[in-house]
């Protein structure tokens, strides 16, 4: 279940204003990730955790919404790799777009239904590197 941050501009920005951004943090767990092209380094990942912070911005006319529209700030991803016969080795690599990664990579797929705004999953594209200046990231929010 995503987290408001700002409760003072979420509550604020409901009265009747024309543009309404907001920001939400959600944890996913290991089956909602999908890494994939994995380097050498990380073939055998055992465990993995995300938290995603993203912000929602609403364009609202007196109609109603007119759009819903998606932005992903940074995402923290833990994992553990099983290197047997030696211990368990644990990364933690931080994803913030224009950063450490560029923000062409970070991706925000949205599906049919975009609410409720939670990301469903995260897909990371390694391109068999350890540096997160060659992953992609597609982060999926909404229902199908």
């Amino acid at each position: 279940m995503a987290r408001v941050y700002d409760y003072n501009s979420f509550s604020s920005n409901k009265i009747g204003s024309e543009r309404g951004s907001y920001t939400f943090g959600c944890h996913l767990k290991y089956i909602d990730i999908d890494i994939h092209n994995k380097p050498e380094e990380y073939a055998n990942v055992s465990d993995a955790k995300v938290f995603v912070e993203y912000s929602v911005n609403l364009d609202i006319k007196k109609t109603g919404i007119d759009a819903v529209n998606f932005s992903i700030n940074t995402i923290e991803l833990e994992f553990s790799v099983d290197d047997h016969p030696n211990p368990i080795k644990e990364f933690d690599i931080d994803l913030t777009p224009g950063s450490t990664i560029d923000i062409g990579q970070v991706m925000a797929d949205v599906n049919s239904s975009p609410i409720p705004t939670d990301p469903t999953g995260i897909r990371i594209d390694m391109n068999g590197s350890t540096d997160p200046k060659k992953f992609n990231v597609y982060v999926s929010f909404g229902k199908d």
